[in-house]
This record gives structure tokens, sequence and C-alpha cells, in this order.
């Protein structure tokens, strides 16, 4: 594994290494003689920001005393996405407050998921986990609920034209195909004047898993049942129990790393996802239960889903999981780890490694027709049938 890392140019190193939180002394020389060189500051700004770790990488440069070894329009680059993340973040916080107390008011329970617990409590500073919407996972009993709330605070469930900068409401049988398709509710947005959040986008997430040939099944009540109570900026909110919210990530990370409509957009293989999972294994290594976690992923049959994440959090960084929980995890075939294609009834096989994979955006070149096209057939299907579903 760690020579597969040394193997990448020194700009993907400097990237890789700058999407950790957390610094020992051998990380902190390693960039001083990555910095050391001339590097081609292009290829770091583009990568950093697909990535979305050029705010880390700003930070850490910052605490080293460094940014003056970097080119000056990429610091003021760094310097302005730091700052208007920084609002950014701190917007959507107070609104996560509001609707919360409303929540709260209601007697409901929705835990908070993802990047929006993971930048209060587990990235070194507000601005160094971006995120785009507020996520939440919810009893689907209580989603008309939960949309009530949002509307009462002037949300509106349905879609937004980019072109005429508008939400358009849904109809009835887009938003019962919506939730029958995937793992979630049509989303709620509402339109605001603030400089930097145009739009505030609020997902309802009554699944960990995705929807349609999925052969694993967690029970979203069982999870919200143990959800422990937290805060967020002063805000109360509840969120996942630490081994469940380690395994709900490990379950996003899988879905959007191999299924077609995330690789067709380029947004499946994202270097923050994975430093997701090893910033919140090393803030939280006193919390976690491996045993526990271990049991739950035996008893849900989801060993390969977390495997799947764990076996490339620790490709990318070394050993972050305890090799029994590797192992206790392990598959008997592990040729799924270079596939992708799950919602078809054939998966495919990448021909490039894992590292060219994730900083090479022609990867989409190797996706053939035939499994784009299976892809666009099993969307079109689902979605009828669930619409059909949802007019009786």
């Amino acid at each position: 594994m760690k020579a597969a890392f040394d193997v990448l140019s020194k700009e993907r190193q400097l990237v890789i290494l700058c999407s950790r939180g957390v610094w020992n002394g051998e990380h902190e020389a390693k960039a001083r003689e990555l910095l050391s060189h001339h590097l081609d500051w292009k290829d770091i700004l583009y990568q950093g920001l697909t990535h979305r770790v050029l705010n880390l990488m700003f930070y850490h440069l910052k605490r080293l005393e460094l940014v003056h070894v970097v080119e000056e329009e990429v610091v003021k680059v760094m310097k302005s996405q730091s700052k208007v993340y920084a609002l950014r973040n701190q917007f959507y916080f107070e609104e996560l407050g509001s609707i919360y107390r409303k929540i709260n008011e209601k007697g409901l329970r929705a835990v908070i998921l993802k990047g929006n617990y993971l930048a209060a409590h587990v990235y070194p500073s507000i601005e160094t986990r971006t995120f785009n919407d507020l996520d939440l996972l919810i009893s689907l009993s209580d989603g008309e609920q939960f949309v009530q709330i949002l509307e009462s605070l002037g949300y509106i469930q349905g879609e937004y034209n980019r072109s005429t900068d508008e939400i358009i409401p849904g109809t009835r049988k887009q938003k019962i195909m919506h939730q029958m398709a995937t793992h979630e509710l049509q989303e709620c947005l509402k339109k605001t004047e603030h400089p930097f959040v145009s739009l505030l986008q609020v997902d309802l997430n009554h699944d960990v898993l995705w929807k349609g040939n999925c052969p694993y099944k967690i029970s979203t009540e069982e999870l919200l049942s143990r959800a422990r109570e937290t805060e967020v900026l002063g805000h109360k909110c509840h969120v996942l129990d630490y081994e469940d919210f380690l395994i709900q990530l490990a379950c996003h990370l899988y879905k959007e790393a191999v299924m077609l409509n995330w690789i067709a957009d380029l947004r499946d293989l994202k270097l923050y996802k994975y430093a997701d999972m090893l910033m919140y294994i090393e803030h939280y290594q006193d919390k976690l239960d491996w045993d526990k976690l271990i049991s739950f992923c035996q008893e849900h049959s989801c060993e390969k889903v977390v495997y799947y994440a764990f076996f490339y959090v620790n490709y990318i960084y070394g050993d972050v999981i305890p090799e029994h929980v590797m192992k206790a995890l392990e598959p008997e075939d592990k040729a799924y780890l270079d596939e992708y294609g799950i919602e078809n009834t054939v998966t495919a096989k990448w021909e490039v490694d894992f590292f060219t994979r994730i900083f090479d955006t022609s990867r989409i070149l190797q996706v053939s027709e035939e499994m784009l096209t299976a892809k666009n057939r099993f969307w079109s299907t689902r979605n009828e049938h669930a619409g059909a579903r949802g007019e009786k």
C-alpha cells in the first residue's frame, strides 16, 4: 500500500496527504519535502477542488506557515474558498438549528448525517469539510410531518430549475416516485438572500442503502432507536451511534463508488469520502466498539459493503482499520473491489488501478456503451414501475 502511494506524482501525494485532518511528525516532514520541489499547482488546484480537500490543504499550509511556497494566484483561490465555506457552513448550521427546534417541538426524531456532523465535530475547523445540503435520517412513517415542518420554514418540496432560477413544486406522482425509487424523499428547497447560499436543500433520507436490486437491508427504525444526543454549534440534535455512523458512511461510499449514475457524472470517486471515514475513526477510536460493528454487519449480511469502504481507506491511508476487523469482514471473493455497475444484471471490471481511477477523469471513457445503456434502461424501468404504483 505504501509503495502504491509512493509511485504517485508529488502533486497527488500532496493532495492525499492534505486530505488528512490530523498530521503526525512524519506527515509534516513529508509535506515539507514535497513542497520543496517545483510543483504543478494547476493540477493540485483541480484535484483539491474536485476532491473537496482544498480547504484542508490551506488549513495545513497556514498551520505550518508554508503558504509562501504556493503560487500567489493559487493562494488567492484557497483563501477565498475557505472564507466562503466558513460563512456557508455557519449559515447552514443556523438553519439546522431552526429545523431542529421545530422537530423537537413536535417530539420527532431525526439524525444528522455525514458531512454536516463531521464539519462540526470531526474536521479541524468549520470550513475544512464542505457540503451543499443538509442530510437527515428519518422514519418514513414521519415523512409527511417532516415535510410540513420544512414547508412552515419556507421550503418547497420539488425540483430546482437552474435556467430559470425557480423551484418547481413536485407533483404527487413525482413525490411518490422519488420516495419509492430512492432512499429519500424528494428534496426540500428554499431560496435565500445569502451571498454564498442562494439555495438551501434538505434531504430527508428514510434508508441508508439504495433501492432496486440492493441485497442488503438495515432497519432505519433500529438506527434511530439508538441514536445519541449531540449538538452542532450549540444546536441540540441527534446523531447515529458511533458504529452506526461509520457503517452509514461505508454504505454511502460504496453506493456512490460503484453505481453507474454516479460514475457517469464523475461523482463516484471523491477523496473526501474516504477522508471522512479516516478522520471519524481517528477521532472516535476510543469510542468505537469494533466487535459491535462486526456483529452488526454479520447480522445484516452487509460485510461486503463495509469491507469495500474499509479496504480502500486502508489502501489510501495505511492501516487505519484494525486487522482483526478486516479479517472478520473479509469476503471469500474480493473481485468485486474492482467492479462497478451493481444496478445492472452483469457488473463490469475497471481496467486500471484505483489511484489512476480516482485521479483521472477520463475513467468514464472506459465505461462501455452497453453498460451505460443498461444503466439508463434500469433507471427508466424502475422509475416507471414506481410511478405506476404511485398512481394507484
